[in-house]
């Protein structure tokens, strides 16, 4: 009775090699063994398989019946092993249809959206990228579970099954409209308190980082108006006497757009940093690799 539950993949292949090669020599040279190395495993190939699988006669070998059955068999096995589950599909970004899905803010959504898509659109025609709401509460679990490929954030994370590199490095700055009194002030600090100001946010919280940077040097100002999503803010500032402060790139990537004038935030306020995180799982994914890359040139280049 045949005992093979201990046969090793490598020995499969020699023992494929031998059968080919009807000469343990010409063998072993092949698999890069030694003759008494190849002699081994065949000595455990025959008690595996409870048969001499090859057997001397003369100066040759020849294969027993169980071996001559065997060996059609085995090489179709081995074949499509190494084809189905070794070979890896490669990854053609000027042919692939493969959806992408990324999550991530409106703010990085209005920055990095049309120059990717435009990027993508020469390189990958066929590719699709769908931006999808980030949950701040559990943008990992959107990663884990699969539900998006990439999360864009600038939130931080530990999170053993989460990839990250940072993206890019930006500061705030300051929009208001043409003609803004401001602008004429000689007092810019003292102005930019006394003018309404907008907010960008969710929740109720009407305090935001100027805020706290105004506090830090005895002063304040007034949020009039807040809204969801950052895309909303500029609609507002060149219609009223209203200060927009955000991040310096969605500011670049909208001023055209809209009559805004770009100013220097009278306070300090910290910069960030933008990272995208993926699945540690996914590290070796060819297609989230190539996405990945392109992100990043994108920004770099926005």
């Amino acid at each position: 009775m045949s005992n093979i539950s201990d046969v090793e993949l490598n020995q499969l292949r020699l023992l494929q090699i031998i059968f080919e090669t009807k000469n343990l020599t010409r063998a072993g040279e092949r698999a890069g063994l030694t003759q008494s190395a190849v002699s081994h495993v065949l000595k455990k190939l025959r008690h595996s398989f409870n048969d001499s699988l090859v057997i001397r006669q003369g100066n040759q070998l020849v294969l027993t019946p169980r071996a001559e059955a065997l060996k059609p068999q085995l090489a179709r096995w081995l074949n499509d092993f190494e084809k189905h589950i070794l070979h890896q599909e490669q990854f053609d970004s000027a042919t692939s249809s493969r959806v992408f899905y990324i999550a991530t803010s409106d703010l990085v959504e209005q920055m990095l959206a049309g120059p990717l898509l435009t990027h993508l659109g020469r390189i990958a025609p066929n590719v699709r990228v769908v931006f999808t709401k980030l949950d701040k509460r559990g943008f990992a679990s959107q990663i884990e579970s699969g539900e998006v490929d990439f999360s864009i954030s600038v939130m931080e994370s530990n999170h053993p099954s989460l990839m990250v590199k940072t993206l890019y490095r930006d500061e705030f700055v300051s929009i208001v409209r043409h003609g803004h009194p401001l602008l004429q002030s000689s007092d810019k600090v003292q102005a930019f308190c006394n003018f309404p100001h907008v907010l960008a946010g969710t929740g109720k919280d009407t305090r935001g980082m100027v805020d706290d940077a105004l506090a830090e040097v005895g002063l304040s100002r007034t949020v009039q108006y807040k809204v969801a999503n950052f895309s909303s803010a500029p609609y507002i500032v060149e219609d009223s006497d209203a200060i927009f402060t955000a991040p310096r790139k969605f500011i670049h990537a909208i001023a055209t757009r809209f009559n805004v004038t770009e100013i220097t935030t009278p306070c300090a306020i910290s910069g960030y940093a933008m990272k995208i995180y993926w699945n540690i799982r996914n590290k070796d994914d060819q297609a989230i690799n190539w996405l990945r890359a392109q992100i990043v040139e994108v920004t770099k280049a926005h």
